[in-house]
């Protein structure tokens, strides 16, 4: 049989060992979107200074712009296929 008690004590004693190490060592910061790589908060875009990290980001940006204009060019012509064949009907 598990003891409840010992489990929740054990819990309790870890999760206060982890905030306690990690409380006032760690400066507020954000990560690369590319590298991973720890940045500062005021970084905009989100990436580091690494000219490759700086071009993938841009690459990656133009493709979902472009993948964007895409679904809703298509999600225009499937609600057309439902809506056209309606509105032609009533005129």
């Amino acid at each position: 049989m598990v003891d409840a008690k010992k489990v929740k004590e054990n819990i309790q004693r870890m999760t206060n060992k982890v905030t306690s190490s990690a409380s006032g060592k760690v400066q507020p910061h954000k990560h690369c979107r590319v590298c991973f790589r720890p940045i500062k908060l005021s970084a905009e875009p989100r990436v580091c200074s690494d000219q490759a990290c700086i071009d993938r980001n841009a690459r990656d940006q133009k493709n979902e712009r472009q993948m964007r204009i895409w679904m809703f060019v298509f999600l225009g012509i499937f609600a057309f296929s439902f809506v056209g064949p309606v509105v032609l009907r009533s005129l």
